[in-house]
């Protein structure tokens, strides 16, 4: 567990901008609906910023507007953007 923290402690920054990232994303997702809290002409411009996490779940909550996978399929996007970014960003010694 102690690994862990480090491992997080050291990549901060990627963890910061990808859960900006994704989460502007699913919010976006969250709000395509004309029912959905938020809707807005705002979700089709965040979707086109943030494409590469939204891409499944875009399509995923068209053909089922349950929220709860869409939910699933950003978690497991933000891990993947978060490891990713934590490839490429790293602290300086």
């Amino acid at each position: 567990m102690e690994e862990f923290k480090k491992f997080l402690k050291s990549r901060r920054i990627a963890l910061i901008i990808s859960a900006l990232y994704v989460g502007l994303g699913t919010t976006a997702v969250c709000s395509v609906y004309g029912s959905d809290l938020l809707y807005g002409e705002w979700a089709g411009y965040v979707l086109l910023i943030t494409v590469p996490v939204t891409f499944i779940s875009f399509f995923y909550r068209f053909v089922d507007a349950n929220i709860f996978p869409i939910l699933v399929i950003q978690f497991i996007m933000f891990i993947i953007t978060f490891l990713i970014l934590s490839l490429f960003i790293k602290k300086k010694k």
